[in-house]
């Protein structure tokens, strides 16, 4: 989605993404402190709340600690507020172009009976000031300014491709009717259109404002996803309406109560022999403890709330629970980042 920002914008996300990578080495430098005063990973405390304690005691007065954190808390509260102000700039020369690409073969259906989950409408997630529908464009700013500007730059690799290669994780490439759970602005919606190019594609997310803007994005590229404001776990949806139930980062976002009924739900929302793929962050059990610390510190302090709950979960097992055989799950190599979860409905499942 072509877009021009002015020289200030573009200057306050450089800044902020300057910011956000001085934070992520003075991370790797804190660790070396750990290390050099025997704190690794075999001998931190168990329990995470006793581990953030004991890792506060360690580098008690250590000033790279501390401004580790300063940084990390800059980035946390400004990086949303900085992608805004530069939409700002130039929103009157692009607003009408975003306006007219609510027109095509990508629909949204909204239902005026639907009332948003408290553990959506109540969380700023990522600490985006209002929530994500804080805005009339709020779906750009996020997902063309900070997701494509700004996250994309602070960590490593390629996030898209990562969308793409998850996919082959899937035992068949035949799909036709497809649900996403959590569409938000449909960067992983392209990636499915890409593999399933003849397939139909159904989004479902509570923000209608990421919703729009992944009708723009799908009406530009001349998709006809079909895009449903309510969510995963009680999607109005007909039983057996799909071969292929799957999100992308999203169960980090979820109540582990809420977790489970998206399983249950897209067991009852596939065919038999419909495959479900799950991907999210990587489970604690699966990381040392120095590692599981690490993202436990960032999730806490950039406004994930249900980041811990939902990481300790065994998805595999909330996957077998709900019905699905065949399950394996697994990070993705060489860095285990992303987790997918894979299942198959059995072929004489029923209801």
């Amino acid at each position: 989605m072509d877009h021009f920002l002015r020289q200030r914008g573009r200057a306050l996300i450089d800044f902020e993404v300057g910011v956000r990578r001085a934070a992520n080495r003075m991370h790797m430098a804190v660790e070396g402190i750990l290390a050099a005063k025997g704190a690794l990973a075999e001998t931190l405390p168990q329990d995470m709340d006793a581990r953030h304690a004991f890792v506060d005691d360690v580098l008690a007065g250590a000033l790279v600690y501390q401004a580790r954190a300063l940084f990390g808390e800059w980035s946390a509260c400004q990086h949303g507020q900085v992608c805004e102000a530069a939409f700002e700039e130039i929103c009157d020369d692009i607003a009408p172009m975003l306006d007219a690409l609510a027109d095509g073969t990508t629909t949204i259906e909204e239902f005026p009976q639907f009332v948003p989950p408290r553990y959506w409408s109540e969380v700023w997630f990522h600490r985006t000031t209002g929530g994500w529908d804080a805005g009339p464009y709020s779906g750009f700013v996020h997902g063309e300014l900070v997701h494509k500007r700004y996250v994309s730059r602070i960590f490593p690799g390629d996030i898209y491709a990562q969308r793409r290669t998850v996919l082959d994780e899937l035992p068949r490439h035949d799909h036709a009717r497809i649900l996403e759970f959590g569409t938000s602005s449909g960067h992983y919606t392209v990636a499915l259109s890409e593999r399933f190019p003849r397939a139909m594609i159904v989004g479902i997310d509570p923000s209608i404002r990421m919703l729009e803007q992944a009708r723009r994005v799908g009406n530009a590229l001349g998709q006809a996803w079909q895009l449903r404001v309510g969510v995963g776990e009680d999607s109005g949806l007909p039983d057996e309406s799909f071969d292929l139930v799957t999100s992308y980062a999203i169960h980090h976002e979820l109540p582990p109560q809420i977790i489970a009924r998206w399983f249950a739900e897209a067991f009852r929302l596939l065919e038999p022999g419909g495959d479900l793929l799950m991907v999210d962050v990587p489970r604690y059990a699966d990381l040392d403890r120095l590692v599981a610390w690490r993202f436990d510190w960032a999730a806490k302090w950039g406004g994930e709330p249900f980041w811990r709950a939902s990481a300790q979960l065994d998805l595999a097992e909330g996957a077998r629970a709900a019905g699905f055989v065949d399950v394996h799950a697994g990070g993705i190599a060489p860095a285990g980042n992303p987790y997918v979860v894979y299942g198959r409905k059995p072929e004489q499942a029923h209801g």
